[in-house]
C-alpha cells in the first residue's frame, strides 16, 4: 500500500470529499488519507458524526449551509443503498469532480446527476473498530466512461494491490455471492456457537475445523466434493437426532433441515 513517504511532494494530492460517517466513510477515509490522499471536507447528517470524522482525517466539516463545497477531485458517497440517490441530488460538487458511490448492489445511474460518475466498492466486511487488510482487499471499480474509470482505478491503487475493472452485473453478481458467502455463513455460525455456549462448549474450538475449511475453499474446483457430514453420507438417523436436539432453538433448527435437506439431496443426484 502506499505510504505518505511512498508519495511525489512535487505531486498534487489527489483531493476526495467524503460523504457519511459510519463504517465505510472510516474505513475507507482514513485508508485513502493514511496513503496520501487529501481529505478536504466531510458531510453526513448529523454534524457531530460529520465533525468526528473530519478530525481523524485532518479536515473540517461540510453542513448545508455552505455554499460552494472546496474544490475536489472525488466525492466518494459513503452511504447506504438506499440513500445514494438523494445524496447525489443534494450534494454541491463542480461538474469536473467523479462523484462515486462504493455499493457493491447499487445502480451507477443513482449518480445520474453528474456526468462524471462511476463506482469504488470494496468486497469485504467493514466495521469501525476492526482492521482491514486493504493491500490485499478486491476494489472493484466501474466509471461512467474509459477515463473515469482509469481514474478511479488509480485511486484504488493508492490502497490496494488488488483493483479489478469491471461492470454492474458481474459487480452485483460479487456482491450477491459476497452475502451468501459471507452473511448467511455468519449467521449460521453465531447460530450454532450460541445453541454449543449453552450447553457448556467453547466455540473457538471450532476454529481449526473452520481453516480447514477456508483451505478447501481456495484448493478445490469441486466443493461439493469436499462434503462430508451426515447428511452428505445419507446417515438419516443421525440427522433425525440432531434435528431434534436443536429444536429449542427455531432458527438453527430451520437451517438445519434445511442445509440437511438440500446436502441430501444433492449428493443423492451424486450417486
Amino acid at each position: 500500500m502506499t505510504t505518505q513517504a511512498d508519495i511525489d511532494p512535487s505531486r498534487t494530492p489527489t483531493r476526495l470529499i467524503m460523504v457519511g460517517s459510519g463504517h465505510l466513510a472510516w474505513q475507507m477515509g482514513e485508508a485513502l488519507t493514511d496513503a496520501g490522499v487529501h481529505c478536504v471536507g466531510v458531510w453526513a447528517r448529523k454534524r457531530s458524526s460529520a465533525q468526528s470524522l473530519a478530525t481523524r482525517l485532518l479536515t473540517s466539516p461540510l453542513s448545508d449551509e455552505t455554499e460552494h463545497w472546496p474544490e475536489a477531485d472525488f466525492v466518494l458517497l459513503a452511504v447506504s443503498d438506499a440513500a445514494i440517490a438523494e445524496c447525489a441530488q443534494h450534494i454541491k460538487v463542480n461538474p469536473h469532480s467523479i462523484v462515486l458511490h462504493a455499493s457493491g448492489s447499487g445502480h451507477l445511474d443513482q449518480l445520474t446527476p453528474h456526468p462524471r460518475c462511476g463506482v469504488l466498492w470494496p468486497l469485504a466486511s467493514l466495521r469501525r473498530e476492526r482492521g482491514v487488510d486493504w493491500p490485499n482487499t478486491p476494489l472493484f471499480v466501474e466509471g461512467s466512461d474509459p477515463e473515469c474509470t482509469n481514474q478511479i482505478a488509480e485511486l484504488a491503487q493508492c490502497i490496494s494491490h488488488v483493483v479489478i475493472q469491471t461492470n454492474s452485473t458481474l459487480r452485483k453478481a460479487y456482491h450477491l455471492s459476497a452475502v451468501g458467502s459471507a452473511n448467511f455463513s455468519l449467521f449460521l455460525l453465531a447460530e450454532t456457537s450460541e445453541w454449543l455456549r449453552a450447553r457448556g462448549g467453547d466455540p473457538r474450538l471450532l476454529g481449526p475445523i473452520l481453516q480447514q475449511l477456508m483451505g478447501d475453499f481456495m484448493e478445490a474446483s469441486n466443493l461439493h466434493d469436499r462434503q462430508t457430514g451426515p447428511a452428505s453420507r445419507g446417515d438419516r438417523e443421525t440427522v433425525a437426532r440432531q434435528q431434534l436436539e436443536v429444536s429449542e432453538q427455531p432458527a438453527l433448527a430451520a437451517l438445519y433441515r434445511l442445509f440437511s435437506d438440500l446436502i441430501g439431496l444433492k449428493h443423492a443426484d451424486g450417486k
